[in-house]
């Protein structure tokens, strides 16, 4: 992370932030929180500035205390080893480097029942779960949540999964979703901080990003239900799923469903919000919910009327044109001077 502030700009990019007028701000596909485990100097004022901007605009730092401690960063999250944080909270208090105003804890799995009850007892705003090599993720990220149900501690919990710089990016996706999703879609964890020395920051993001929303955990951009394919289909799914993406893709939050035929379809599209169901060779019906709403629409025109059925819902909104970016630039502007 710290060669990507030397091109501030394009980092804030891949972070997902929007730019106005060389500054980030944060929309709904931008990262909370960036994991530095080294910082610049202090000498280094253009990469300090760039920390500070994304600071202002909402985005975390969190910083291995020790590291703060040689070089401070005013308003970083210290990141402490849950056995240091229990250690001197026992002997009184936990001192936070210099500079810093919130701890998070990290937590391998091997710690003991005493330590995990620290947890409820220190002010931590958040644990980071990286389990220790050599230790079954799954089975040692359930032992941790079993103790803070007992607990009834609900502090967050962030996945940390780090993988050896070089990763192939279909090992970092399998991998990743195994270990962490499998934790996540039973609702154990609150968050993933997936880590790759030298892999693109915007990758690590979308696919991060992809994994919560395929968790039902947080959506940042329309989900689509598709099903299989098979004989029964009635045209050509990659090709209409493209034609609904290209027109529909900026409604985060909306799940539309595309499905070949009526035999299955309706069952499997269950928890999508709309639906674009092969009735006939040529036809479309549309759904909202379980509900067939309108039959036999010609191909042709099936995908206006798919977007106008979201609009009398309520589900639409326009996606961005030249005119109201620059107004919501100027809002943002506005409030960033109102800030400062």
């Amino acid at each position: 992370m710290p060669q990507d502030l030397k091109q501030p700009e394009a980092s804030y990019r891949k972070l997902g932030a929007k730019m106005v007028v060389g500054l980030p701000f944060k929309e709904i596909a931008t990262t909370d929180t960036i994991y530095m485990a080294e910082l610049p100097p202090a000498s280094d004022k253009e990469a300090r500035r760039a920390l500070t901007r994304l600071q202002d605009a909402g985005v975390f730092t969190i910083v291995p205390a020790e590291v703060l401690r040689q070089n401070p960063l005013q308003h970083a999250v210290a990141l402490m080893p849950l056995a240091e944080v229990a250690a001197a909270h026992r002997d009184g208090s936990v001192q936070l480097p210099e500079g810093a105003g919130r701890l998070v804890v990290r937590v391998d799995g091997t710690e003991t029942d005493e330590d995990l009850a620290c947890l409820k007892e220190v002010d931590a705003v958040m644990v980071l779960l990286n389990i220790a090599e050599g230790t079954s993720r799954v089975h040692a990220g359930r032992r941790v949540f079993e103790h803070l149900h007992r607990q009834h501690n609900d502090i967050p919990v962030i996945h940390h999964r780090v993988f050896p710089a070089g990763t192939e990016r279909s090992q970092l996706a399998i991998t990743a979703g195994t270990e962490v999703g499998a934790l996540l879609v039973d609702g154990l964890g609150d968050g993933a901080l997936i880590e790759c020395p030298g892999e693109d920051l915007e990758f690590l993001r979308l696919m991060t990003f992809g994994m919560l929303q395929g968790s039902r955990m947080r959506n940042t951009k329309t989900d689509y239900v598709s099903c299989p394919s098979c004989g029964r289909t009635l045209f050509s799914l990659q090709e209409v799923t493209d034609q609904i993406r290209e027109r529909t893709g900026h409604l985060p939050g909306v799940a539309i469903a595309i499905m070949g035929c009526i035999v299955n379809g309706p069952g499997e599209m269950a928890d999508a919000d709309f639906g674009y169901v092969g009735g006939a060779p040529g036809k479309i019906d549309l759904y909202v919910g379980k509900e067939v709403v309108r039959r036999g629409i010609p191909m042709v025109t099936a995908t206006d009327e798919l977007i106008e059925l979201i609009k009398q819902h309520g589900r639409w909104v326009e996606p961005p044109t030249e005119e109201n970016e620059a107004d919501h630039e100027q809002q943002q502007l506005e409030e960033a001077g109102a800030r400062a």
